[in-house]
């Protein structure tokens, strides 16, 4: 869940199966190959369509302007900054 609200919430990445953090230029080459295998690992625990209605969930929370229980700080600690 950390990682969901990590990748969608706070950097608006929806994960997807077939797609790579690479391609979005904003991790370092390390970071992303990590990041791809925490997504790849996602995938193998959760049907897509779960992983879909979790990200919608976190969307709905976001324009409500709910708060997070995590910190973006914190959770780009744990996963990755993004590349200046």
């Amino acid at each position: 869940m950390k990682f969901l609200v990590w990748s969608y919430y706070y950097h608006d990445l929806l994960p997807e199966q077939h797609m790579s953090y690479k391609t979005c230029g904003r991790f370092s080459e390390e970071d992303a190959l990590r990041l791809d295998e925490l997504k790849d690992m996602l995938f193998k625990c959760f049907e897509v369509q779960s992983v879909l209605n979790a990200c919608q969930q976190f969307r709905l929370a976001k324009l409500r302007q709910e708060p997070c229980p995590f910190t973006q700080q914190d959770l780009d600690r744990m996963f990755a900054t993004e590349v200046e």
